[in-house]
């Protein structure tokens, strides 16, 4: 089960937020959008070139608000282009509610979108929905990878101190080394050896926290029929 908070989000210039979503023993989810927008807009050409009603429908299918109009008329000012809002308008609006449709709401939930609070009111709720559900798959891949990820700063560490070990041992076995060094490397070594058993038994912990997240993301996935 999980709630889907649309009021609590910050958007940037591109329409990308962090959405309030609230998943049971689960971290929020730090969600990344996938509508590539940017702060960029139109080049004189293309503002010398303009359909509207198309720049407005692209905008829209991208999840982008209304407020984009406002960096255009910015762009296509340096060349004397008004935009057409009323075209944009049209545009945007059609745009907006392909963009809404359930499957490209599960789609873009399973890379991590953060809802903008775009869709309107007939079509938000089943947005929201499948939303959600791919919002939800999506932080039961991303604890795997957290885990995963942990491993291998554990697996770097423990490798760090094998190479550690293995100078100290080529260094004691040299021949001019004073009584003093040589007690220090053997102190060193032992003190890296009991390192790595910490390192290794840490490794196991996470090693089986691994196991029971991807179990539970493939049995949800089952279970869903994903």
């Amino acid at each position: 089960m999980f709630v889907f908070d649309k009021r609590s989000s910050k958007r940037d210039c591109g329409g990308r937020a962090t959405p309030g979503l609230q998943l049971p023993t689960i971290a929020v989810l730090f969600a990344a959008s996938l509508v590539a927008t940017g702060c960029a807009s139109l080049t004189p050409e293309e503002c010398l070139n303009a359909d509207w009603r198309a720049i407005g429908y692209e905008d829209g299918v991208a999840g982008r608000s209304m407020d984009r109009l406002g960096d255009h008329r910015s762009a296509c000012a340096e060349v004397g282009v008004t935009p057409d809002f009323a075209a944009y308008q049209t545009g945007h609006r059609d745009g907006v509610r392909a963009f809404c449709h359930p499957a490209n709401a599960y789609r873009l939930g399973r890379g991590g979108y953060a809802y903008t609070g775009i869709c309107p009111g007939d079509l938000e709720p089943a947005f929201l929905d499948a939303l959600g559900e791919g919002l939800f798959i999506y932080q039961l891949e991303s604890d795997v990878d957290a885990v995963a990820s942990e491993i291998g700063g554990v697996d770097y560490a423990i490798q760090e101190r094998l190479e550690e070990i293995e100078d100290a041992e080529v260094a004691l076995e040299r021949d001019d080394l004073s009584d003093e060094e040589r007690r220090r490397l053997r102190r060193l070594v032992r003190g890296l050896s009991r390192e790595i058993g910490q390192l290794e038994a840490e490794r196991g912990d996470l090693v089986a926290e691994l196991r029971a997240r991807e179990r539970r993301l493939w049995e949800y996935l089952n279970a869903e029929g994903r």
